[in-house]
């Protein structure tokens, strides 16, 4: 038989009750922090502040001061050159300068005239150079440089591909004028 008394002691409630108060402190803490967080609802303010981004903006920047440049042409006498009849010797002889013999122009359509030539990546034999694809006899290209590159004794011609539109370099030993 267990002897208990009816008489509750205040220790009692106190086990019964901090639990519950600090479970209801917890409560409120949390809730303090996610309207800080969020933002409060009463003040609209707060809560637009709270979800707007700001976008930085580079303004343009503005002209500073200018000098407009001139240029003064003048114009000197001729002199004739140096063995014909005078002159002070600075003066380059007026003769026009010639461009020099490419073989083809840029435009001109070719042909290749072997089979298995290397359309290249670069005017080059070296082994690390890309080869874009092998192409055989017959195959129109259109020439798309001014004049060829040179690379020892090689002379390489920028060339596009009428068919593939690939772009390439190929050693001009390989390359006829196309019949039109």
């Amino acid at each position: 038989m267990s002897y208990e008394s009816e008489e509750r002691y205040w220790t009692d409630y106190l086990r019964v009750a901090l639990p519950v108060i600090g479970l209801l402190l917890m409560l409120a803490l949390f809730w303090w922090w996610a309207q800080n967080f969020i933002g409060d609802e009463t003040d609209p303010g707060t809560v637009a502040q709270a979800t707007q981004t700001e976008i930085a903006t580079v303004n343009p920047p503005t002209p500073t001061n200018t000098i407009e440049a001139s240029v003064v042409v003048t114009q000197q006498e001729a002199s004739t050159p140096p063995g014909n009849g005078g002159g002070d010797g600075n003066t380059p002889e007026n003769s026009p300068t010639e461009a020099p013999d490419c073989g083809f122009a840029l435009g001109d359509l070719v042909v290749v005239n072997d089979d298995d030539v290397n359309l290249r990546a670069e005017p080059s034999t070296a082994e690390d150079v890309v080869i874009v694809e092998k192409v055989n006899k017959g195959t129109e290209f259109q020439i798309v440089s001014d004049c060829y590159e040179k690379e020892g004794d090689n002379q390489f011609w920028q060339v596009e591909n009428t068919e593939t539109s690939d772009e390439g370099w190929i050693a001009a030993q390989f390359l006829d004028p196309a019949d039109q």
